[in-house]
């Protein structure tokens, strides 16, 4: 496989976001359409209408020690770009923690489910900048930067970090082209 498109892409996005070059719209009405209507990816995942992307975390554990719960994992953003007819899945690592535990243990964590409704947090996702829930607004509701919609409560932290291991925090996230259609 032929690495230097990738490299290019990486660099590309880097002086971009270093820059402070727009690659996506920042709000709903500059995107028209394709922020109106629901993109469905071929996964058989959806973006709902209004958002920017999603992000879906199957591969989690949840960890208890007394009052401390933690939560660490893995899984994807999946995110739409300005026309609609094109999107970006971002592998992601994820951990995130509050003061809900009541023993000691571990199991599999519930499905993490969070929409996103900031181009800013897609840009920062693409530019392979690590995401913290307290830097945003953080809710159940479409009104919120990031809604979380299954999996997760307000009162977790969270950190969003994009790469598949350390090496993405130096060279980048494995960021590629899926393909979606508006409905």
């Amino acid at each position: 496989m032929n690495k230097t498109p990738i490299i290019f892409t990486y660099a590309f996005l880097a002086v971009a976001a270093g820059l402070g070059a727009s690659m996506i719209p920042t709000t709903e009405s500059e995107a028209g359409q394709s922020l109106a209507s629901m993109a469905r990816i071929g996964q058989g995942q959806e973006i709902p209408a209004g958002a920017f992307g999603v992000v879906i975390i199957k591969d989690a554990r949840e960890a208890s020690l007394l009052q401390l719960r933690g939560i660490a994992g893995t899984g994807v953003a999946l995110l739409r770009n300005v026309d609609g007819n094109d999107c970006l899945s971002v592998p992601l690592r994820f951990v995130a923690g509050d003061f809900g535990g009541d023993d000691v243990g571990t199991t599999q964590a519930k499905t993490i489910r969070l929409t996103i409704h900031d181009a800013g947090i897609v840009q920062g996702l693409i530019a392979g900048q690590d995401i913290v829930s307290d830097q945003y607004r953080v809710g159940t509701t479409r009104d919120y930067q990031i809604a979380i919609q299954e999996g997760l409560t307000v009162e977790h932290g969270f950190v969003l970090n994009p790469g598949k291991s350390l090496l993405a925090d130096v060279f980048g996230a494995d960021v590629s082209h899926v393909a979606c259609s508006a409905f």
